[in-house]
């Protein structure tokens, strides 16, 4: 049974999905969208009866775990290392907020139970829903450290809000070079994941630069020199070059009032839903009356600073990361990207039958942008955008080719995959099936710990 507010948020977010849908819609009405073409490897016939599978199918049966126990002591499997799950932009998972949607597999597919179940160790992130890059990859660090959030004095000064948060008790306290993690991010998780890398590696350099003109206290984040933390990084529909939506959609003044409205709304002592943006403010202080709290969050910073997710998932925000980021060559890098889209009767990409209702206009608005190499997209992001960061080597492959450091190893295009097809989202859709999805997680679970010999 799913809370009140989180009916009141699915009621507010589809509210402004359709909103923006039917803008979109009108924008783009010289498009018909006709019925979407069968594209070789599609699965548009292989549709299934939902009655027919078996409550448990969802989870894994005898035979596959096994099937798991076996393959751990084949010899292509040479690591064991800890696989992480980060989620992307304005999820609420269960740790954010009580009865909420699994954010993994969804209904669909019970996906951290699946995996755990065949004897792989697996992590789902809690971070931030809203925040920056730079908040969520901090965030990420405590999660698997453990230990109170230190945003970086320069970094909080810069932006104005505070610079400490929540303290994360550390699914992986002993985390340290030689004690590796392979990272896996959906969407925007894609993005945090390179900036906490660059940072284990690199450090931050205005951290430094402030804490030596100032002195104090300066995270072991900051100072970088920690190579060897990570094993693989590997993305799932992260614009990695930004996305329309964010420029055209999200990242407008407008859109921006809503959401933190309604992420200052749920600031209330009662509440239990986390937007992950109380470092600005947003929570009602112990004696603070709510109009108090209210008058308080409106001198908040929040509602023009460029340090949030709406900002970097846009395309000069994305390049703003790209800059600062670079490839590892102890790293191994790998891309999955999707497109729901074909061409409509005057060039522009429209949705197929299939995309989920939530990124119509969207898939729309990115599907008629005037560069073309923009257009085929899954919804949200453009496949040119998830393909890998700009100007960085990369490489196609496909599956069974063996692992290469130190290069964005970027998988096949997987057509007829909208953007909530990857985590499941889209309990309704039959046309991706519980089985597929479950095949698709559990591939790239076998790819990563195949990767590096620990021998």
């Amino acid at each position: 049974m799913k809370t009140f507010a989180f009916k009141r948020i699915v009621s507010l977010t589809l509210a402004t999905g359709l909103s923006f849908t039917t803008f979109a819609y009108s924008a783009h009405a010289d498009e018909t969208v006709p019925e979407a073409p069968i594209k070789e490897g599609s699965n548009y016939s292989n549709q299934f009866n939902p009655s027919a599978v078996p409550e448990d199918a969802q989870l894994s049966d005898l035979s596959s775990k096994e099937k798991a126990k076996a393959q751990a002591d084949d010899s292509s499997h040479k690591n064991k290392y800890p696989v992480v799950f980060l989620h992307g932009f304005g999820v609420f998972t269960e740790a954010h907020m009580p009865n909420g949607m699994k954010h993994w597999g969804g209904e669909k597919y019970h996906m951290m139970e699946d995996l755990k179940a065949n004897d792989y160790e697996v992590y789902e992130a809690n971070v931030s829903s809203f925040a920056s890059n730079h908040d969520r990859a901090v965030e990420l660090y405590y999660y698997l450290k453990g230990g109170q959030v230190d945003y970086g004095a320069a970094h909080a000064k810069k932006y104005g809000h505070e610079r400490y948060g929540k303290t994360y008790e550390g699914v992986k306290k002993n985390w340290k070079p030689g004690q590796k993690v392979h990272l896996v991010g959906h969407s925007m998780g894609g993005q945090t994941l390179r900036l906490l890398e660059e940072y284990l590696r690199n450090g931050d350099p205005e951290e430094r630069a402030f804490q030596k003109e100032h002195g104090g206290h300066i995270s072991p984040l900051y100072t970088g020199n920690k190579d060897g933390m990570i094993s693989s990084i590997t993305t799932i529909a992260t614009p990695h070059k930004g996305t329309h939506a964010s420029d055209d959609f999200g990242n407008k003044e407008t859109i921006k009032r809503i959401l933190y409205e309604v992420a200052k709304l749920e600031g209330h002592r009662g509440s239990k839903i986390d937007f992950g943006l109380k470092q600005w403010g947003l929570e009602q202080r112990e004696g603070e009356s709510y109009i108090e709290y209210s008058k308080r969050v409106e001198k908040s910073k929040l509602w023009t600073s460029n340090d949030t997710g709406l900002y970097d998932l846009t395309r000069e925000g994305a390049e703003k990361l790209n800059e600062k980021t670079s490839v590892n060559p102890n790293v191994y890098y790998k891309t999955y990207r999707g497109e729901a889209v074909h061409k409509g009767p005057t060039g522009k990409q429209v949705p197929n039958p299939y995309m989920h209702l939530i990124h119509r206009g969207t898939g729309s608005l990115i599907g008629g942008v005037e560069d073309e190499k923009w257009r085929v997209n899954d919804g949200m992001v453009s496949e040119y955008s998830a393909d890998y960061p700009t100007n960085e080597q990369h490489v196609n492959v496909k599956k069974g080719d063996a692992p290469q450091k130190g290069i964005w190893q970027v998988m096949p295009i997987m057509h007829d995959f909208d953007h909530t097809d990857f985590t499941g989202q889209d309990a309704l859709d039959i046309h991706r099936t519980p089985e597929e999805l479950k095949g698709f997680y559990h591939d790239i679970i076998d790819y990563l710990i195949s990767t590096e010999d620990t021998k």
